[in-house]
């Protein structure tokens, strides 16, 4: 009987501490808060319907309805509340309502609206919330929780820009020095003071000057320029303007052209995979290398992906007596290339992905050597960047022919 009441104490105790936990972990959560947008990059449209084919004019009402599906943008709260109860929302817009953007649907006190938006700039949005926690010990004479709030802010949260079709048609007619000065003039009014558009078709211009090998006086050095404003576009391009096929398909050209120009063409190959440049002169390894070098920092400033080019930095560095900070790069970039997603990297440029098959190549082989240099971890460290890349470029002949002749290098390491 003893031992029978003793197993039924023992189950209530662990019972009441199971409804304990799971109560605390319940009510300890913290309620959450995010914006969900439709989308996160507009063009405004700057030419107005033409006839078309059949010579009938083109239906106004249609037109303006199409367009201003294009310029809407649908805002919804997120707000997780792990118990909490909401009371309140509150939106805020950057700039003017009324000549910038407009409601469309709900309000800035609802969880959800929709804005048109009528000016090029960048927007940034703001989201919070009241809630009370029906947990909350109430003080004494106290009648109902106090009210919490949550917020979240997120600077050039909307970009609005536009198609600059006088832009776009003197590229599409190689026009290439009147683009560049046109974009120019783009460039410097305050309208797109914070758009990445203007840029993007001043490198455009500026490369299509170096391809073509044109003169002008006022353009020095072409290529450097377009890496420039190519550079400039990256740093203002907050939401993807760079994502548009036009814009994503010439920057994977320019990246391409200082990938193979800079690096891939100074390589050598070593049974059928590239390795790094070497010379018994050690002055001419050195100058070679410093150049890779260059040609690396140029192209991390015109990449959305900058960890591609760093693991052929971090390897030119360690083969050019850097190891301190070829260990520094590889220290900071194998978290970030072990917590990139396969969907995330099928949406890089063919340069990036070509940048960091090398890259990795090329480190690997720097990290073995280190390895048996030091009798180190440095071979681990290989092992896990070649595997969490194998499937990305499995059918790539550089990689298939590294990875068979390294890989067993690799096992019990």
């Amino acid at each position: 009987m003893r031992t029978t009441m003793k197993h039924l104490l023992k189950s209530f105790f662990v019972l009441s501490a199971f409804c304990y936990l799971s109560s605390f972990i319940a009510f300890g959560q913290k309620p959450t808060l995010d914006i969900i947008a439709s989308k996160r990059v507009i063009t405004l449209d700057d030419e107005k319907p033409e006839e078309n084919t059949t010579g009938k004019k083109p239906d106004a009402a249609k037109a303006k309805e199409l367009q201003e599906a294009k310029t809407k943008v649908a805002l919804k709260s997120n707000f997780v509340k792990n118990g909490v109860q909401q009371r309140s929302v509150e939106w805020a817009i950057t700039g003017v309502q009324g000549q910038d953007w407009e409601i469309t649907k709900g309000d800035l006190k609802k969880g959800e609206l929709e804005l048109d938006f009528k000016r090029v700039g960048n927007y940034s949005v703001s989201l919070s919330v009241t809630y009370i926690d029906p947990n909350q010990k109430l003080k004494k004479g106290q009648e109902e929780p106090d009210e919490l709030d949550l917020s979240v802010d997120y600077d050039n949260y909307i970009t609005v820009t536009n198609n600059l079709d006088e832009l776009t048609q003197l590229h599409a007619d190689s026009n290439f020095i009147k683009l560049v000065k046109r974009a120019g003039d783009y460039s410097v009014k305050e309208k797109y003071a914070n758009d990445p558009t203007p840029y993007i078709f001043l490198a455009k211009g500026l490369f299509g000057v170096y391809r073509k090998q044109l003169k002008d006086p006022m353009i020095q050095d072409p290529f450097e320029e377009a890496l420039t404003a190519c550079a400039t576009a990256i740093e203002r391009d907050a939401n993807g303007v760079f994502e548009m096929p036009i814009h994503k398909m010439w920057l994977n050209g320019i990246q391409q052209e200082l990938l193979n120009n800079g690096v891939r063409f100074l390589l050598e190959s070593e049974d059928d995979y590239p390795i790094l440049y070497s010379n018994d002169n050690k002055e001419k390894t050195a100058e070679t290398l410093g150049g890779m070098l260059e040609a690396c920092e140029s192209y991390s400033t015109i990449s959305k992906n900058p960890i591609a080019i760093k693991f052929v930095e971090a390897a030119i560095r360690y083969n050019n007596k850097d190891a301190k900070t070829a260990n520094l790069i590889w220290k900071t970039e194998v978290p970030n290339l072990l917590n990139i997603k396969d969907k995330d990297f099928e949406n890089w440029t063919q340069s990036d992905k070509d940048a960091l098959r090398v890259g990795l190549i090329l480190s690997s082989q720097a990290l073995l050597a280190q390895a048996e240099a030091k009798k180190d971890t440095s071979a681990a460290t290989a092992r896990k960047i070649m595997q969490k890349a194998e499937k990305w470029f499995e059918y790539d002949k550089d990689w298939i022919s590294y990875y068979e002749v390294k890989l067993k290098r690799f096992e019990g390491q």
